[in-house]
């Protein structure tokens, strides 16, 4: 991996170069809290950690063109486990150029070092870790243009992770490489124009996901596509409800699914917010989507979440947050499902200047066909956060 620090030195030149153009905010968050499953597994080994945040963003006009950048870096220690700490770096930038008064070009680019840990093996009198690094990428380039009534856009995207190999907390041990990268490619396109007081949409989306041979044989993670097409409206009524619902089909294709697997299932996405009151917003979403990167299964999963927040404004300055989600997992190439439930509170108390400290309390329910893989997970973190 080449060193970020040459395009990280031309993003800060360019914004302090252009005083009068610039617009930069620096985001922090610094806290800390204890878990009762610090790996989120059976093991179900609590401990205590401190995390710390920070960022940049900023953006900048040039002529008909607009510049957007942000850098991020976080830092989690465990100091039980030493091998589970969490460091990340990251660069993200984007470019908007308008080819004319109806159409735009948009360019996207990010990259980010991930370094983590994790156990390998837990034994009554033995427990090894192993700790390993990441880089993730993600590049688009997109078009808008208004016409025929409405907004037409068209998108394609490369996202990609690398995985490092894992360096073992146990001598003896070779540093090995234990899970399969990928490099997914996606293209999408629509329209969108105005109906009925609000806006009605229509989307065709291919994914197709890549994974080197090697990898395929060695951790059994073999590569699939899917098509999707899709209808979508979204308005918001006077009385303080906004809605947006998207359905439609996805069809997956893979020389290694299984004949007798549905290849076409349903599609739903779907977001409602009410604002119940100037103190109180309810918001509810429903979402079911074949995934093909970061999964547990070794082609694809057909995942389904609900979920249900409140917020409540409780007076100037303190915020209660209560949010529920439920997510389904059906495995495409094991017969296999897995259940999650979370739930999450939180109260918010603004300071001076604008910064927040935060209490949060959540709690985590995995269920599974194998009964020996559950667990469960409660957890309190106290946060402070801002941005000058």
């Amino acid at each position: 991996m080449r060193s970020p620090r040459g395009p990280i030195f031309v993003v800060l030149t360019l914004a302090g170069c252009n005083p009068s153009l610039a617009d930069s905010t620096v985001d922090y968050s610094v806290g800390s809290g204890w878990t009762s499953n610090i790996f989120q597994d059976p093991t179900a080994l609590f401990a205590s950690y401190g995390e710390a945040k920070l960022g940049l963003r900023g953006s900048f006009d040039l002529e008909e063109s607009h510049f957007a950048y942000g850098l991020t870096t976080s830092v989690r220690r465990v100091p039980d486990y030493r091998f589970a700490d969490q460091r990340t770096a990251g660069l993200e930038v984007g470019y908007a150029y308008d080819l004319s008064k109806t159409m735009k070009l948009t360019l996207k680019g990010g990259i980010e070092y991930r370094r983590s840990g994790d156990i390998f093996l837990s034994l009554p009198s033995l427990l090894i870790g192993y700790r390993k690094a990441d880089i993730a990428a993600a590049t688009s380039v997109g078009l808008t243009d208004e016409r025929w009534g409405g907004k037409n856009h068209i998108t394609a995207a490369v996202t990609s992770l690398n995985r490092g190999k894992a360096h073992f907390t146990l001598r003896g041990l070779r540093p090995t490489q234990l899970e399969a990268g990928n490099t997914l490619y996606e293209v999408n396109g629509g329209h969108i124009r105005p109906l009925l007081g609000g806006e009605v949409g229509i989307t065709a989306q291919y994914r197709t996901n890549h994974i080197d041979r090697w990898e395929q044989k060695a951790f059994g993670q073999f590569p699939a596509e899917t098509l999707r097409g899709s209808l979508a409206y979204g308005r918001a009524f006077k009385n303080g409800i906004t809605v947006m619902a998207e359905a439609g089909v996805v069809g997956i294709f893979s020389p290694h699914l299984g004949k007798t697997v549905e290849r076409a299932r349903p599609f739903l996405k779907g977001e409602l917010a009410w604002q119940m009151s100037k103190k109180t917003v309810l918001k509810a979403k429903l979402t079911r989507d074949i995934q093909l990167a970061d999964i547990d299964d070794s082609l694809a999963e057909d995942v389904r979440t609900v979920g249900l927040s409140l917020e409540k404004t409780l007076t100037e300055r303190l915020k209660f947050g209560l949010a529920f989600e439920q997510a389904y997992s059906d495995w495409l190439y094991f017969d296999y499902r897995t259940r999650t439930k979370s739930l999450t509170a939180t109260f918010t108390y603004t300071l001076a200047k604008g910064a927040t400290a935060a209490l949060e309390y959540s709690r985590l329910i995995r269920r599974e066909n194998d009964k020996a893989a559950d667990f469960e997970v409660d957890g309190l973190a106290a946060r402070l956060s801002g941005s000058f």
